[in-house]
């Protein structure tokens, strides 16, 4: 987040459904970066925007302050790589000034710094690049801190831009000099309108700032311009952009009274107090707070002894069991004095409590023109903010902060999910969570969390009790599960020293139990149903598949769906690819509803939407699970069928249906390559309420499975539900069932249906077209190639648009007629190509048994080019292929996205993920790293600057005897 803008403001809760945690202002997109890159080539500075109320005598003047001020003003690229506390993942551009020279001090915004883990670097006026390290960030306000080595600024001398609190004033005319709209700097004119204006509020997931006065302004600013110094006509810095509204043309500034403050002990080494009664302000009219009660001379005698004052301050939010609501504090009370001092001021009202951390302050407000004094301890600001996070894998907790509990207003205490991860998702949204127990075990701060974690064998399914921030009346519950080979657990703690948080591994972890057999038996389908279909029920099971690497297109990373048992003795499961995408999984069995086991993947289909995995038979005991029995006869167009499944809402359903067609599925290509089911014949059937269902097996009335009725993903993680006949999938099966490994060979080709009349057109004689329509006569197609893998053997023999006529002397007249492809290194095949016949003979491969090797790097994930790209693509020019970049990471930052091929890092050639490895691995930290790589066959060149504290290089190597399937290199 880096300039928060207004859609509009908001009061309260509404009565509609929280939205996911987000923040509802606009940052600046990453992809600005291209436009301060610009910005840097730029020979000559920005030109001055002029205010019009400005009378042209002050143009010099104000030329010359402008002027005067550029080298001490500047960009700041930085990302915030760890969700913490209200702060998303993200990579930001923003702006700051210089307030300190000599000890290298840059003033921006506490939303810029983050409650969080920082990395960043200020970009000057002459374009030289200095490391900032975050030293403070204000607990409630928008200001913080960020530090740089004078001593790196070789070729511009350092100005500081003092600031003056005292000299905001309304009707003077201001400038806004920053990183406006990404830009390098951009000068912008307004005039200050307001100064005691309510600080505005970005919504309840993000961050607020209160307790204090803003002043507003007349201009329109956008993204990248938090931070930016608000100038008067003498040079001085009145006021810190901060915020604005979208649909006007309305800026916020932050007045700079509590930041000169903060300063004076930052500049000094010392830690800034903060003090706080855990209760919320807003400035009110007189008029308002009459309303409220407020007796008429007590209003004579505030505006007496604060002469000028136009209202005073009302309660609105007290927190349970804060000072504020021990002492006696209501919402609504107005505010009279304290230690018998009038208070009217924010500045004075956070000075008492600044000052007298630890101590009692004696208060007395008004409510309902009655005056109540009562005695409230002050508590430190600082620790009811949080410094100290836990990460299991993705998930990232923390105690529960002022920040959201004010939003909230509720108890600080309670540890907050502030990214539900694997451990939570998919069965809980973004927003607010509160963890209560862990395995039965209450969660009260992150030690508990981090110590309960830790003690639970590995392999292990745990519940987790939590509640949404909005609603801690409601309680729900998640099944999840330990797994220590992707998921380590770490203590990170602040350091404002450094500017980094030190980072701490959490080891010594219980072994995994031993699976104890438990006997299960299944529900009974009650009904006039033939027994053998009703024993299909005993057959179905669910598959959980956790995917713990974004990789190859993959969008989710947890998935649930439903398999059928086809060998109980061995354990075989097929189950679609929907739900089992990757040879990267943890997979686990819900047998009957009632026991979870283990299982492993066996073999994914390279064309067809199923996957073949195991469990052992052993962790079931004694159970009535049942072998489906399969059979290869085909379905035909208006053939009976039986589809047996689950019910989304629980127990076992058969429905009567009919097939009504048979035909090829289409299913385009995604934007982002990712696997997707090809030549594939879809068998569709009649029945509307399968539309509720996306799992099934198709019987005959013997209980003979024909066909599996299955969900496959289309593009941009659509989906579509057809059948496949059992003879399509015999070909992997049948070796599994005898315990032996799929040798299944392929053409990796991608053919499509065209009719004889197109085929015609291409050149298809006479004799063909007979041959034919006598050998097909309920289909007048043909199968024309649509893609030729890349890299295969056919790539170099075959062509796009040829029509296949014959393999191995056999017409294809469906695409079943491709399955001898499995079993035969050469055909012939006979195709129809510029309407001539060619006899080729062509090699086929071995299947694709999926990716070997992933390194990950600068927060990119790299493999070589993996089945979906090489379908998708004409030319490799790499085998390393940018899969996936994570959020708020050195790839990010820089624009290095997926979909990139690496051919060169650091002038040295990348040919193969092996090298890419061997060169990333010896890349310095917090240095550029210079990456050439193609995109769409386009060569960029990237600058990617290390940061191996948070993004170490790693890599996973495939490793069968590991329980994982992998193995992981963590050493830099």
């Amino acid at each position: 987040m880096v300039e928060k803008i207004l859609e509009m403001e908001i009061d309260s809760p509404t009565g509609s459904p929280l939205p996911k945690r987000r923040c509802t202002g606009v940052a600046s997109s990453p992809t600005l970066d291209s436009d301060i890159k610009a910005a840097h080539n730029a020979e000559h500075p920005p030109v001055s925007v002029i205010s019009e109320i400005t009378s042209l005598k002050d143009v010099p003047k104000w030329q010359e302050v402008t002027e005067a001020s550029l080298s001490g003003i500047v960009s700041i690229r930085a990302s915030q790589p760890i969700f913490f506390d209200t702060d998303g993942v993200t990579c930001m551009v923003a702006s700051g000034f210089i307030i300190d020279a000599k000890r290298g001090i840059i003033l921006t915004n506490r939303h810029v710094v983050g409650a969080g883990p920082f990395v960043g670097e200020a970009i000057m006026y002459d374009h030289e690049e200095v490391d900032v390290r975050a030293i403070y960030r204000d607990p409630i306000h928008d200001f913080g801190f960020l530090q740089f080595d004078p001593k790196n600024v070789k070729y511009m001398k350092l100005i500081e831009i003092p600031i003056a609190p005292e000299c905001a004033r309304v009707g003077i005319d201001v400038r806004i000099i920053g990183n406006d709209a990404g830009e390098k700097l951009s000068i912008l004119a307004g005039s200050i309108s307001r100064i005691d204006r309510n600080a505005p509020e970005y919504g309840v997931f993000t961050y607020n700032d209160f307790n204090t006065f803003y002043i507003q302004s007349a201009s329109y600013l956008s993204g990248g311009s938090s931070g930016s110094p608000v100038i008067d006509v003498e040079g001085r810095a009145v006021a810190l952009q901060a915020g604005g509204r979208t649909n006007e043309a309305t800026n916020y500034f932050l007045p700079l009274d509590r930041v000169k403050r903060a300063y004076e002990y930052v500049k000094n080494g010392l830690v800034v107090p903060r003090g706080t009664i855990q209760t919320k302000f807003v400035y009110s009219p007189f008029d308002d707070v009459r309303r409220l009660g407020l007796p008429e001379d007590t209003e004579a005698m505030v505006r007496r002894v604060r002469p000028g004052s136009i209202g005073m301050l009302v309660v609105t939010t007290v927190l349970p069991e804060g000072p504020g609501s021990i002492a006696g504090i209501e919402e609504g009370d107005v505010l009279i004095s304290i230690n018998d001092d009038i208070v009217t001021h924010f500045v004075a009202l956070e000075q008492l409590f600044d000052d007298n951390v630890g101590n009692t302050l004696k208060i007395v407000v008004n409510r309902g023109g009655t005056d109540v004094e009562v005695s409230v301890a002050v508590e430190d600001l600082h620790k009811l903010t949080p410094s100290r996070m836990v990460t299991y894998g993705d998930t990232v907790v923390n105690n529960l902060s002022y920040q959201l509990a004010n939003s909230f207003n509720k108890p600080i205490r309670g540890v907050h999910a502030t990214y539900p991860g694997t451990l939570l998702s998919p069965h809980c949204s973004d927003a607010a969570v509160i963890i209560e127990s862990i395995d039965s075990k209450p969660i009260q701060n992150i030690d508990d969390f981090a110590n309960v974690i830790k003690a639970i064998p590995d392999r292990s399914f745990i519940h987790i009790v939590f509640h949404y921030l909005h609603d801690d009346s409601a309680k729900y519950s998640v099944l999840s599960q330990i797994l220590r080979d992707w998921n380590s657990l770490r203590f990170y703690t602040r350091n404002d020293t450094t500017g980094l948080w030190d980072c701490e591994k959490v080891d010594g972890y219980p072994k995994p139990r031993e699976i104890a057999p438990v006997d299960v038996k299944f529900p009974v389908m009650e009904g006039e149903i033939p027994a053998r279909v009703a024993d299909l029920v005993r057959s179905i099971v669910r598959v959980r598949c956790i995917m713990p690497v974004m990789t190859e297109g993959v969008s989710e990373n947890d998935l649930v769906s439903y398999g059928v048992v086809v060998n109980a003795k061995r354990g075989i499961v097929v189950v679609s690819r929907r739900t089992v995408q990757l040879s990267l999984c943890e997979l686990s069995l819900i047998v009957a509803d009632s026991v979870l086991i283990p299982a492993k993947l066996l073999f994914l289909h390279p064309t067809h939407s199923i996957a073949i995995i195991q469990y052992n038979p052993k962790h079931l005991g004694k159970s009535d699970i049942y072998a489906a029995p399969l059979s290869e006869r085909p379905l035909k167009q208006g053939d009976e069928t039986r589809l047996v499944t689950q019910s989304p809402f629980g127990g076992p359903v058969c429905i009567k249906t009919i097939v009504s067609g048979v035909s090829p599925v289409s299913i385009k290509e995604c934007t982002e390559p990712r696997w997707r089911c090809i030549n594939t014949e879809a068998v569709y059937l009649e029945s509307q309420s399968l539309k509720n269902h996306g799992f099934g097996l198709l019987s005959d009335r013997d209980g003979n499975v024909q066909g599996l009725y299955i969900t496959s993903l289309k593009e941009e993680n659509k989906e579509i539900k057809f059948a496949i006949s059992v003879r399509d999938i015999m070909p992997a099966l049948e070796p599994l069932r005898r315990d032996m490994e799929p040798s299944l060979r392929c053409l990796n080709i991608e053919v499509e249906a065209r009719s004889l009349i197109n085929a015609r057109v291409a050149g298809l004689s006479d004799e063909r077209l007979h041959e034919l329509q006598k050998n097909t006569p309920s289909t007048f197609f043909m199968f024309r190639i649509k893609k030729v893998e890349v890299l295969s053997t056919a790539y170099n023999v075959l062509k796009e648009l040829d029509y296949i006529i014959s393999i191995n002397g056999k017409l294809v007249k469906e695409l079943s007629d491709l399955n001898m492809q499995y079993t035969q290194k050469s055909l012939e095949v006979v195709v129809l190509r510029d309407k001539h016949e060619l006899t080729l003979q062509v090699e086929t491969m071995e299947y694709d048994k999926g990716v070997e090797r992933i390194v990950f790097w600068a927060g990119g994930i790299f493999q070589a080019p993996h089945k979906a790209v090489l379908q998708q693509t004409r030319m490799v020019p790499s085998g390393v292929y940018c899969t996936f970049v994570m959020k708020g990471s050195p790839a990010e930052q820089y624009s290095l996205g997926s979909l990139t091929w690496i051919t060169h890092v650091n002038g040295k050639k990348t040919p193969d993920i092996e090298s890419f490895e061997r060169v990333v691995r010896v890349c310095p930290d917090n240095t550029y790293v210079r990456v050439k790589a193609e995109v769409y066959e386009i060569r960029e060149v990237y600058s990617v600057k290390t940061c191996y504290h948070y993004w170490p290089t790693s890599t996973l190597v495939r490793d069968k005897s590991l329980p994982s399937g992998w193995r992981r290199e963590d050493k830099q």
